[in-house]
This record gives C-alpha cells, sequence and structure tokens, in this order.
C-alpha cells in the first residue's frame, strides 16, 4: 500500500521516517521523488492508523479533506 506524503525532500527525511516505523513495518520503503511511503501489504488497520499517525506527527502526511484541498490549493 502506496501513502501518498509531502515534505520529504532529502535522505534526512528518509531516515527519519524509516527510523520511526521501522518497528512497525521494517519491509518501508519511501520514495522521494513521488513523495510517497510504501508499506507491505497485510497490515492491520491499527498498524496502519499508527504508520499514519506518526507521518502526521512528523510532518510528512498530506491532510485531507476539502478544507486543506482548499488551503493547499491557495498555498501554492
Amino acid at each position: 500500500m502506496k501513502i501518498q506524503c509531502e515534505n520529504i525532500k532529502c535522505q534526512g527525511c528518509v531516515d527519519k521516517i524509516v527510523n520511526a516505523l521501522c518497528d512497525k513495518c521494517p519491509s518501508l520503503r519511501v520514495d522521494i521523488d513521488l513523495q510517497s511511503v510504501e508499506v507491505g501489504d497485510g497490515l492491520s488497520d491499527s498498524d496502519l492508523s499508527y504508520i499514519k499517525s506518526k507521518l502526521k506527527e512528523l510532518g510528512f502526511l498530506k491532510e485531507e479533506g476539502m478544507i486543506n484541498k482548499i488551503k493547499g490549493f491557495f498555498s501554492k
């Protein structure tokens, strides 16, 4: 499963994500160019929720919802 992210700009960002999530998802892959984090299939809902929560806490998860899409449109 691929999780669309933002603000992944360098190897330091990749290392921060990998270090924070390697216990829950050892097969995690981060793609700087696509701004995404790929986690293996078969994760439980609670594991996936934890991963998304951690990405949000680190500042890499895209905000969802109509208001955030509108804010994103005007901030570009």
